[in-house]
C-alpha cells in the first residue's frame, strides 16, 4: 500500500470518527447559547450505540428499498468522504471531473432516502419526501454555482486542486471566497436540515422535513441514518473550512491549528443561528435558497469583470 492511499485512508477515519463529535459540538454551543447545560459532547456517540443495540423493526408493506436504503445512505457518505481533501493529503478517490461525482454521490443518498419514507406508505413520510425532493431542486444550484465558479477561475474540476489552489492573494479573491463560504454555509443548513430551514429538534410531523422520513426507523436502521446525518453535517464543515485554508502554503502545526479554529467558529455559528433564527415558513424556503443561488451567481460576474 502507497504512502498516498494510506494517507488517504486516514483522512476518511478522520471524517467518520470525528464527525458524531462536531455534532456533539454544535448541539452543546447551541445549549450554551439558550442558557441551558446541554448534553454531553460525547452524546451523539451514547445514542449511536444504544440504538446499534436496539432490534430493528421494520413497517409492514415495506419493500426491500426500506431495507437497503440506510445502508445506501452510509456507503455515500463514505465515499463522499473519501473523495473529501482533508489538510495537506490527497484524498482516496481523485481525479479530473469528480466534483461532479461528489455532487451527486449525495444527491444519491437523498434519493434512497425519498425512495423509502415513500416505500413505507405513510402519508406524513410522503409529505416529507415530498418537500424533500423539492428543497433538492432549489439546492443542486447553489452547490453547482458555489464550486463550480472557484472552479472557473482555478481552471482545475478536481475537488482536491480546486481546494489547494485557492490563494489568498488580492482584496478581489478575497471577498469572493467570503461571499463562496456564504453561499455553501446556506447550502449545508439546508442539506443536513438545520434551521432555518428545518428544525432537527422539532416532534410535530407536520412540520418535519428530514426527521419525518425516518419516523418508522427504529434500531440499526436508525443507527445508519443518524450516523450518516453526522459524516454529511462534518463534510460540509470540512468543505466550508477549506475555503479560508490554503493547504498547500502552511505547515503542519498551523494547518491543524487553523482547521481546529475554523471547526470551533463553524460550530459556534450554527449554534448561533439555530438560537435566533426561526424557522422559516415552507412558502419561504425556497426563496430563501433562489437567494444563495443568486449570489454565487452574482459572485462569479462580478469576479469575472474585475479580474
Amino acid at each position: 500500500m502507497g504512502l498516498g492511499l494510506l494517507q488517504g485512508i486516514v483522512s476518511v477515519l478522520v471524517v467518520l470518527g470525528l464527525s458524531p463529535l462536531f455534532a456533539g459540538l454544535v448541539n452543546k454551543l447551541k445549549a450554551i447559547l439558550t442558557g441551558r447545560i446541554g448534553a454531553p459532547l460525547l452524546q451523539p456517540y451514547y445514542e449511536m450505540q444504544r440504538l446499534f443495540r436496539k432490534e430493528t423493526i421494520n413497517a409492514i408493506g415495506s419493500s426491500f428499498i426500506s431495507r437497503i436504503s440506510p445502508l445506501v445512505n452510509l456507503v455515500t457518505m463514505i465515499i463522499a468522504a473519501a473523495m473529501l481533501p482533508v489538510g495537506f493529503w490527497k484524498p482516496v478517490i481523485s481525479f479530473d471531473g469528480d466534483i461532479i461525482l461528489f455532487a451527486y454521490i449525495l444527491g444519491l443518498s437523498r434519493f434512497f432516502q425519498i425512495l423509502a419514507a415513500m416505500d413505507i406508505g405513510s402519508s406524513f413520510e410522503g409529505m416529507g419526501a415530498a418537500r424533500e425532493a423539492t428543497f433538492a431542486l432549489f439546492a443542486e444550484p447553489i452547490f453547482f454555482f458555489s464550486f463550480g465558479s472557484i472552479s472557473f477561475i482555478s481552471g482545475y474540476t478536481s475537488l482536491y486542486m480546486i481546494l489547494h489552489s485557492i490563494q489568498h492573494q488580492n482584496i478581489s479573491y478575497e471577498v469572493f471566497i467570503v461571499i463562496c463560504s456564504i453561499s455553501v454555509f446556506m447550502l449545508a443548513v439546508t442539506e443536513c436540515s438545520r434551521m432555518p430551514v428545518d428544525d432537527p429538534n422539532t416532534h410535530l410531523e407536520l412540520t418535519m422535513i428530514h426527521e419525518v422520513m425516518i419516523l418508522d426507523n427504529s434500531g440499526l436502521d436508525l443507527f445508519l441514518y443518524q450516523y450518516s446525518g453526522y459524516i454529511k453535517l462534518f463534510i460540509y464543515a470540512i468543505l466550508e473550512i477549506s475555503f479560508f485554508y490554503p493547504f498547500s502554503g502552511q505547515g503542519y502545526l498551523l494547518g491543524i491549528i487553523i482547521f481546529i479554529t475554523g471547526s470551533l467558529v463553524l460550530a459556534t455559528a450554527l449554534g448561533v443561528v439555530e438560537t435566533i433564527a426561526s424557522r422559516y415558513k415552507m412558502k419561504n424556503i425556497p426563496q430563501y435558497l433562489l437567494f444563495a443561488t443568486a449570489i454565487g451567481i452574482l459572485n462569479l460576474l462580478i469576479y469575472t469583470f474585475t479580474r
